[in-house]
């Protein structure tokens, strides 16, 4: 009985410990996921269109990314891809997203998921990583762009950013024997 209450008070002890600390960080947890906010005013020049968008891209390994996208407004578009350039610059394109998406018709538009690797990367990223796009990612030099025919140099753009929270929260309740303490 005793070595029980001392196990339980140390499982306390730990998990009030993390709790105080508030977060836990993960290794590569700030390069997990990205994102982007597509719409016509970050195209440049910028475009009146009431299509919109989201994508997000994870990599789940130094090897591959993963994406999906969710495109409203746009039912036939000519080009997605991922293009270098920072916020109010066009850039030349280093992914080809249409190559290998697949689409999903939505009620309300479309989602675009795929995944590539560094053999897809071309211009300037071209015999690079997917290492070295996340990190170009990071410092925000890169943004996806979804052409149209009636826009062929982007309908709708987003600069891609990291997601809000680089970290694993630590907010979950713990059940130990008949009690629940909140972490």
């Amino acid at each position: 009985m005793k070595s029980c209450k001392t196990s339980y008070f140390m499982l306390l002890f730990v998990l009030g410990s993390v709790a105080t600390v508030g977060v836990i960080s993960i290794p590569g947890a700030a390069f997990a996921k990205k994102i982007a906010s597509l719409s016509g005013d970050q195209v440049v020049p910028p475009v009146s269109t009431n299509a919109i968008g989201h994508a997000t891209f994870k990599h789940p390994n130094g090897s591959t990314m993963n994406y999906k996208l969710n495109i409203s407004g746009i039912v036939h578009p000519n080009g997605i891809g991922i293009h270098v350039g920072k916020m109010g610059k066009n850039g030349e394109l280093i992914v080809d997203i249409m190559k290998q998406a697949k689409e999903q018709m939505t009620k309300v538009g479309m989602i675009i998921t795929g995944s590539f690797n560094a053999s897809d990367l071309i211009g300037p990223m071209q015999g690079k990583t997917i290492l070295d796009l996340v990190a170009s990612m990071k410092s925000g030099n890169t943004y996806v762009s979804v052409d149209t025919e009636k826009h062929p140099t982007g309908e709708i753009r987003g600069q891609i950013e990291l997601a809000n929270s680089p970290s694993l929260n630590v907010t979950n309740s713990i059940k130990v024997g008949n009690q629940t303490n909140m972490t």
